[in-house]
C-alpha cells in the first residue's frame, strides 16, 4: 500500500528525512518520481554509517510536488540480531519544520541481508 501525505501547495518547501533504527548497517537509494511519469527528478544514494544528513529537499515550486512519488529502497544487515530484535526504517516528509507524516517499515532482525521498500505519494491539500 502506498501512503499518501498531503501538503500545502502555497506553503514552505518540502523535504524528506530517512532514519534507521535497530542497530543496523544500511545503504539506500532514494528516487523522487515525477507525477504520472517514469521520469526521475532525483536519485540519491546514501548509508547510515557516516555523519552526513539523510535528508533531501524536494525541488520547488511546492505546487509541482502534487502527485510526485517518493521511493526509498534500503538494503541492511543487523549488527547484533541476538540482542536487538527489531528494526525500523522511516521516511518522514516535512514542510518547513513541520512534520506532515511518515511511513515506516518495521520487522524482525534476522542477522542476514534484508531489504525494505517504502513509497509515499505527495498530494496537495
Amino acid at each position: 500500500m502506498i501512503k499518501t501525505i498531503k501538503f500545502d501547495p502555497n506553503g514552505e518547501d518540502l523535504k524528506v528525512v530517512f532514519t534507521f533504527e535497530g542497530l543496523i548497517v544500511a545503504s539506500y537509494a532514494f528516487t523522487l518520481w515525477e507525477a504520472n511519469s517514469n521520469n526521475q527528478l532525483l536519485y540519491e544514494k546514501g548509508n547510515n554509517q557516516n555523519p552526513d544528513d539523510d535528508s533531501y529537499a524536494i525541488p520547488p515550486p511546492v505546487i509541482n510536488s502534487d502527485g510526485r512519488l517518493i521511493q526509498l529502497r534500503t538494503e541492511f544487515k543487523a549488527l547484533d540480531p541476538d540482542n536487538v530484535k527489531q528494526y525500523t526504517i522511516t521516511a518522514e516528509v516535512f514542510q518547513g519544520d513541520k512534520s506532515l507524516g511518515k511511513d515506516q517499515d518495521t520487522g524482525d532482525n534476522t542477522g542476514k541481508s534484508q531489504g525494505s521498500l517504502i513509497f509515499i505519494l505527495l498530494s496537495k491539500q
